[in-house]
């Protein structure tokens, strides 16, 4: 199912696919017979393109004799950059990522100009794609800056249990950050644009989008510090806006399988850092280990994880295991000094985490810590056949469990990004009060499941070291 994703300001834009990637300038510029639209030219003189982005409050664009309106000319922006991306028209879906402050008629008219490409459009505000590309999902509050031509923009997103929430949005549309570089004047009006927006409010980071310069990076530097304190100050490229596929021959993805019980992952604790050497140099070894306890979990757990079998094209359910998990007395695989391959699958295991010993041809990897952290992650793959996509996974998973215990597992979360990278997710809660955050994903015929495992209030430590093995993770053919 062919996927787009493109995200727009006024002089730039950003998109991916599954088959390519592009950025090009969003302007068009009427053919010599008028009749159609070049897309791409330079927006400076002596070329007459303009901005339609910059134009979308528009009536007509004065190019005779079309007189084309902004949503004929952000179609045609859209129309060649899905040509960049090889994708035919309709795409499934077209994901458009838009500056946070525009108001509900420029997203009628963006909507409108992306519906003529593809039934199932998504907008985003670049302030909370900015959240998800900088990883500060879990800051109390993270300060979203993005400078135009001739204006400054500056929001506040915060955590919330669908995701990033976009807060506050305030715009300055005659601020320009040639401004705010020049002069103290500019300084002050950036100051005073921050303290309108924070109202002393606590801040964790301050991500800014699309601005590289050093000296500007400076000039705005000692502003944030004195509105924001200790707030980290992140620079978010534009490519980032959109996930950009790697090139080599493998795919990166993780998915879903179920948790092990207490007896397992918790009682061997205190033997287990007894017996565990001082941590090794920081050469990250995550995916290994990640992979091994992905293993234990599933074994331990009593939970199903839907199944596709190579052997067909149809899904299959797998049978719930019931294999006890061990007892205590693991052995640990000595981690090698970089990436581990494990199947089909290549990572690398996080600092201070080992992978557990697992049966020979086994299909699960499963990581624990070296010390006292009550957590582990388990890595499981599978093979798919190339007609099983994301819908066929979550009807087998859903079937699994319903035939669980009533809340013992959550529904199934379609459309979920984690480390980057789009999937199925789902949280199980065995017996023993853990509770396991699945996260299901997809790559060159593999279904990769990365269960996260934590006690009540691990959540934030165990997360990032899972993102962090799913973005080690490469997928051979």
């Amino acid at each position: 199912m062919p996927v787009a994703e493109i995200a727009l300001t006024e002089t730039r834009l950003w998109a991916w696919s599954a088959n390519t990637h592009t950025d090009l300038t969003p302007s068009v510029v009427p053919t010599g017979d008028g009749r159609s639209l070049v897309v791409g030219e330079p927006l400076a003189p002596p070329s007459i393109a303009v901005s339609p982005v910059q134009l979308v409050t528009a009536d007509r664009i004065a190019y005779d004799p079309g007189m084309p309106t902004p949503e004929e000319a952000l179609s045609a922006v859209f129309g060649h950059t899905l040509a960049q991306l090889r994708i035919p028209t309709p795409c499934e879906r077209l994901i458009v990522v838009h500056p946070t402050e525009w108001d509900p008629h420029r997203l009628t008219v963006l909507e409108s100009a992306a519906r003529r490409h593809s039934g199932h459009v998504t907008l985003e505000t670049i302030a909370v794609r900015a959240v998800a590309a900088g990883r500060r999902l879990r800051d109390v509050r993270t300060v979203v800056l993005e400078f135009g031509p001739l204006s400054t923009t500056a929001s506040t997103v915060v955590p919330a249990e669908g995701g990033p929430r976009l807060e506050y949005c305030e715009h300055e549309p005659v601020l320009a950050a040639a401004e705010i570089a020049a002069g103290d004047d500019g300084r002050a009006g950036f100051d005073a644009l921050l303290e309108r927006l924070l109202h002393g409010g606590q801040v964790s980071s301050v991500l800014v989008v699309g601005r590289t310069d050093a000296g500007f990076l400076e000039r705005i530097g000692s502003v944030v510090a004195d509105r924001c304190g200790n707030a980290e100050l992140v620079v978010v490229a534009g490519t980032d806006l959109v996930r950009v596929p790697r090139t080599d021959p493998g795919g990166h993805r993780p998915a879903l399988p179920p948790a092990a019980a207490e007896t397992e992952w918790l009682q061997p604790l205190r033997e287990r850092a007894a017996a565990t050497r001082p941590p090794r140099s920081r050469t990250p070894l995550y995916l290994a280990a990640a992979a091994v306890l992905v293993v234990a979990v599933l074994v331990a757990a009593g939970i199903g994880i839907a199944r596709i079998s190579g052997g067909g094209s149809d899904a299959v359910a797998a049978a719930p295991s019931t294999t006890p998990g061990p007892d205590g007395g693991d052995t640990d695989t000595a981690p090698a000094p970089g990436p581990v391959t494990f199947g089909a699958l290549r990572l690398t295991i996080p600092d201070g985490w080992r992978i557990k010993d697992s049966p020979a041809g086994s299909e699960r990897l499963e990581l624990v810590p070296e010390t006292g952290l009550r957590a582990r992650i388990i890595v499981t793959q599978q093979p798919v056949t190339s007609d099983v996509g994301y819908e066929r996974i979550a009807a087998d998973l859903e079937a699994q469990i319903a035939r669980r215990p009533a809340g013992s597992v959550s529904a199934i979360r379609r459309d979920v990004v984690f480390a980057g990278r789009p999937g199925l997710a789902y949280s199980e809660h065995p017996e023993d009060g853990s509770t396991v955050d699945w996260h299901v994903i997809v790559e060159h015929s593999i279904q990769i499941s990365i269960g996260c495992q934590y006690r009540t209030g691990g959540q934030d430590s165990i997360t990032p070291i899972c993102e962090d093995l799913a973005n080690s993770l490469d997928v051979s053919r």
